[in-house]
């Protein structure tokens, strides 16, 4: 690899790939031990609480001390937490290891984005966002595939494995291509939060959490969902590759909408989102399914860099990696509330109703821009 970003890419689409994956399919894994809603809620929540933990604890580290160390240290756990998956009998024990997972999962992606940002020079910043962007929608896009036909074949427990060591080999890539040659020592010497940053980017936060609660219910119990239709894992891996591969396409319209005005462009993305959600309601077979997740993709692709662009972008360099790690905390607490609210709502209503009550709350998303550039 010729360059340190380069090899970072690369480790990105790995280890993305392999935490999507367990992420997506360890729910089916549990649908198949006899899971509930409110069990899938609830592992999706477990999960979350420790993403939300981390997400802060990362930030505050990760613009303090050596970036490259702390990376390594962070993705060898990832590598522990989701072999332990291949271990697991009961939804018991499912439920512990989602936690576990959520604590080391929490530290990927922002200490991934802080990377690629303190990597970065000034003007390449938002072309090296939309490749860190690219890089791990790639993973997620294959990840699931993958991983759905080889739980087919040679079983979950199996899979998990794998997924473990595709961690591994990203390990592998940070020791000989990254550690050598990069150092990158943090900017501020105590751990103070810089509150005033915070209130800067505060309106994209508030874009963010509504769509945050359809995230959670994606990852945890859509899957199941599916399953009770008589879907196989091979084909809820297929429906969300198409759904992330969708998302990855959306990455490419993402300079244009921002030219066009950011503000506009997230209201009609909150819009086409309200859309997707509400026709996974009533969509009832694989094949009309893929076209709303293929949506819920597409806007998915939009929104997210968009948002993270917009809060680097009014971010002093000092604190970009936590305004930076504010903006997956607040992915956790979507995390938590989403997943549990659709348990209760489906214990009262069909499931189909969690996916319309998600539609109406996408729709927020357009008052709260008013503070978007």
């Amino acid at each position: 690899m010729k360059t340190p970003l380069k090899a970072l890419y690369v480790v990105i689409f790995l280890i993305s790939g392999a935490i999507g994956t367990i992420m997506l399919l360890s729910p089916v894994y549990a649908e198949e031990l006899g899971a509930s809603y409110m069990q899938l809620g609830m592992m999706g929540a477990y999960y979350a609480i420790g993403y939300t933990i981390m997400t802060l604890v990362t930030g505050l580290v990760m613009d303090r001390y050596e970036k490259v160390r702390i990376y390594l240290a962070f993705q060898t756990m990832n590598f522990i937490s989701i072999g332990l998956l291949a271990f697991s009998n009961t939804i018991e024990q499912i439920l512990v290891v989602r936690l576990i997972i959520g604590l080391t999962a929490g530290t990927f992606w922002v200490s991934s984005s802080a990377i690629t940002a303190a990597m970065s020079k000034p003007h390449k910043l938002t072309h090296n966002i939309s490749l860190y962007n690219l890089s791990w929608i790639s993973g997620l896009a294959v990840g699931p595939l993958i991983g759905g036909y080889l739980s087919d074949a040679v079983g979950f427990k199996a899979m998990f494995l794998a997924m473990s060591v595709t961690v591994l080999l990203g390990v592998g890539i940070i020791v000989v291509f990254m550690l050598p040659t990069v150092k990158l020592h943090g900017k501020l010497g105590r751990l103070t939060i810089d509150w005033k940053s915070v209130r800067a980017v505060l309106p994209a936060y508030l874009c963010l959490f509504p769509y945050t609660l359809s995230s959670g219910i994606y990852f945890s119990i859509l899957p199941g969902y599916l399953k009770e239709f008589g879907i196989t894992a091979s084909i809820i891996g297929l429906l969300f590759t198409i759904g992330n591969v969708a998302k990855g396409l959306g990455f490419f319209g993402v300079e244009r909408l921002v030219n066009w005005g950011t503000k506009r462009a997230i209201r009609l993305v909150s819009f086409l989102l309200a859309v997707s959600l509400a026709w996974i309601g009533y969509a009832n077979t694989e094949y009309v399914m893929a076209l709303p997740l293929a949506l819920y993709g597409v806007t998915n692709g939009l929104l997210e860099p968009i948002l993270l662009n917009w809060i680097a972008q009014n971010s002093p360099a000092e604190s970009r990696s936590f305004t930076m790690s504010i903006y997956e905390t607040v992915f956790g607490v979507g995390m938590i509330i989403g997943p549990v609210a659709a348990g209760f709502v489906t214990n009262i209503y069909p499931a189909s109703m969690v996916y319309v009550l998600l539609a109406a709350a996408s729709l927020l998303i357009i008052p709260f821009s008013v503070g978007l550039d």
